[in-house]
């Protein structure tokens, strides 16, 4: 097999002929931009080696060394200034937490699962419906099985995906009720049935969101990222291709076992080409030429992530304050990057797919010979993506937090303006606080959640304190926690706590805590 050779990938690598005439305007632009890269040049000549303890790693070891070799880092071991985590966070990395800079929040893992994130979208759309009307009509199975049997319309297609799934395994369309696997754990969405196509085939994108810093709450965009293809030309779901996973799916872990699978063709990898995976920069083209206004699409990315950071603070703020109790202060600071999978439809619009709190960041792609078999060999469109993603990254979270909140940019990062104001699930997280003792304990007895009573005006003619018993009782009834009420739980008890209480929630919220 012919080895892939090395492609210009530079945006600059334009002919003289096709300089246009520069304007003032673009000088002046230029200038800020070039001031902005000498004040990130300036920080990280500041940095003295950065050492990089990959004893964690998993499929990202040949990313990260790659990056080490680039950059003149060096591999450790043990004790380095970032320690890179190949899975999610667990007890036996707990004391890495206080010595190095490490690449996860505890509990995004869990936050990222399907239903836990479908859980707290629907809440924050049910408080926030204006800002939340990026990601499709979500059902959490089976504990909403009968809301969805009530909302269904045979004239809409829906999709399912199980909870524990990953790379596609187990989604399946539904068009008829008699579909649904109603005993599995699972979401439901309405499914996007007009997605924007190109070369007749559906897409979506996975950009990549780096949060750096939880107070203050610093996040950022990655400007590049990777476009999936399907590997069969799109049509409406019906009868005979529902089923039909390289139509409607963009996993790549389904399509890559389709002979229409296309790897890189050799073309510069920012240029429009026929790959089923390409660069975000190169989809940006196709766009350009079928009319869409890429700023404008840009820009309602941006409101979408920024909102869907909104919601994820409060509760990784719960899950810093469960596991590291009163040494929060010391742990230094991490890091993480999601990926972020977003659709658009006919109109441009994006919708939010997915989140992964673990995006691959592997380098190799299958390959097959003539012969049947396959081998491993370095994906060009990869590499280039995820040494931008992880690389600057890394360099990122070297920086001082004070400079991290001076810059605007940094390498392929741009700055989100996340609003990080309290909301009514950040005064719900001081209230679990409290009731578990300050403790942030995992999960509430039914005594301490009836501690609510003691406050004023908790107790009514119609609601007694032996009810708050019956509430919880009720809440945890199909929870397999053994007589324990988590976090999410909670927040559906306290709901219909002010509704049993005849009383608006964040007044009542406000109330409860000024009596603390």
């Amino acid at each position: 097999m012919k080895s892939q050779q090395t492609h210009d990938i530079s945006p600059w690598n334009q002919n003289n002929e096709d300089l246009l005439t520069v304007t003032e305007q673009q000088v002046d632009e230029y200038k800020t931009t070039y001031e902005n890269f000498q004040q990130q040049q300036d920080q990280y000549k500041k940095q003295k080696v950065i050492k990089v303890n990959t004893i964690n790693c998993r499929g990202e070891t040949r990313l990260i060394r790659k990056l080490i070799a680039i950059n003149n880092w060096k591999e450790v071991f043990n004790n380095g200034d970032i320690c890179w985590l190949g899975l999610p966070f667990k007890l036996q990395n707990f004391e890495e937490y206080f010595t190095q800079h490490v690449n996860r929040f505890p509990g995004m893992d869990l936050l990222a699962h399907k239903t836990q994130s479908s859980f707290y979208l629907n809440k924050f759309a049910q408080y926030f419906p204006d800002q939340y009307e990026f990601f499709p009509k979500t059902y959490i199975i089976p504990d909403e099985l009968d809301k969805f049997q009530q909302e269904y319309k045979s004239t809409r297609t829906y999709i399912a995906k199980p909870d524990a799934g990953s790379q596609g395994d187990g989604i399946y369309l539904i068009k008829k009720l008699k579909d649904v696997k109603a005993n599995e754990s699972m979401v439901i969405q309405q499914y996007i049935s007009k997605p924007l196509l190109i070369d007749k085939k559906k897409f979506d994108l996975r950009l990549y969101v780096l949060i750096i810093s939880l107070d203050p709450y610093l996040c950022y965009i990655n400007k590049e990222g990777l476009a999936r293809f399907c590997t069969v030309d799109y049509e409406k779901p019906n009868d005979k291709n529902l089923r039909n996973p390289f139509m409607h799916l963009t996993n790549y872990s389904l399509n890559k076992r389709n002979t229409n699978f296309q790897f890189y063709n050799g073309k510069n990898i920012l240029d429009i080409n026929e790959g089923t995976k390409r660069t975000y920069s190169s989809i940006k083209k196709n766009l350009e030429i079928q009319g869409y206004n890429n700023q404008d699409i840009e820009n309602q990315i941006d409101t979408l992530v920024v909102a869907y950071l909104q919601s994820l603070l409060p509760f990784l703020e719960f899950n810093q304050k469960l596991v590291f109790q009163k040494k929060v202060g010391e742990v230094k600071q991490c890091f993480q990057i999601l990926g972020i999978d977003i659709l658009l439809n006919e109109k441009g619009k994006p919708w939010l797919l997915e989140v992964n709190s673990n995006p691959s960041f592997q380098i190799e792609h299958e390959v097959f010979a003539a012969n049947g078999k396959s081998v491993f060999e370095e994906s060009y469109i990869d590499s280039y993506v995820k040494e931008l993603v992880m690389g600057d990254a890394i360099k990122l979270a070297m920086i001082s937090k004070e400079d991290q909140e001076e810059l605007s940019e940094f390498g392929s990062y741009r700055k989100l303006d996340v609003d990080s104001t309290e909301t009514v699930f950040s005064k719900m997280m001081q209230l679990y606080g409290y009731l578990s003792g300050y403790k942030f304990q995992e999960f509430l007895t039914s005594s301490k959640f009836q501690k609510l009573a003691n406050f004023p005006q908790m107790i009514s003619q119609t609601f007694l304190k032996h009810d708050y018993d019956l509430l919880f009782r009720k809440i945890i009834l199909k929870s397999s926690n053994n007589n324990l009420m988590d976090f999410f739980q909670f927040i559906n008890a306290i709901e219909q706590l002010a509704v049993r209480l005849n009383q608006d929630l964040e007044t009542m919220l406000d109330r409860i805590i000024e009596n603390f």
